[in-house]
C-alpha cells in the first residue's frame, strides 16, 4: 500500500529544485496519467498547469513550444508512476546542475 504524500514535503522538494536552478520557471509532479500532484509555477509563465501536466507524460508530442525554455523530464520512482517536469529559461550552466538534480531525485523518499 502506498503512503499518502505530505503536501509540505512535496512543496519543499520543488523548492529545493528551484534553488538548484536559478533560471527555474516552473515545475510539476504528475502521476502516470497526467494528474497534477504538485506544482510550482512562476507568475510570469503563460502556460497552464494542465498543459504542463500533459507535457510531463507526453512521449511523442510537444505541448510546449517555446524556444526560450528548456524542458527536463524525469521519473521520480522506479515503477515510473510519478513524473517530474521542470521548465528552465535557456542558460549555459543548466547542464552542470543536472548531477545535483539527479542526486536530489535519488535522495527523496516521497515516491
Amino acid at each position: 500500500m502506498n503512503n499518502l504524500i505530505n503536501e509540505s514535503e512535496v512543496k519543499y522538494f520543488l523548492y529545493r529544485i528551484e534553488k538548484n536552478f536559478p533560471n527555474f520557471v516552473a515545475g510539476i509532479i504528475t502521476d502516470k496519467h497526467g494528474f497534477p500532484v504538485a506544482s510550482k509555477i512562476s507568475k510570469k509563465l503563460w502556460i497552464l498547469e494542465n498543459t504542463l501536466a500533459l507535457s510531463a507524460i507526453a512521449k511523442n508530442r510537444e505541448f510546449i513550444e517555446d524556444s526560450k525554455l528548456v524542458q527536463i523530464k524525469k521519473d521520480l520512482d522506479r515503477s515510473k508512476n510519478y513524473k517530474l517536469l521542470i521548465l528552465l529559461e535557456k542558460s549555459k550552466d543548466y547542464k552542470s546542475r543536472m548531477k545535483p538534480l539527479k542526486n536530489l531525485i535519488k535522495g527523496q523518499d516521497l515516491f
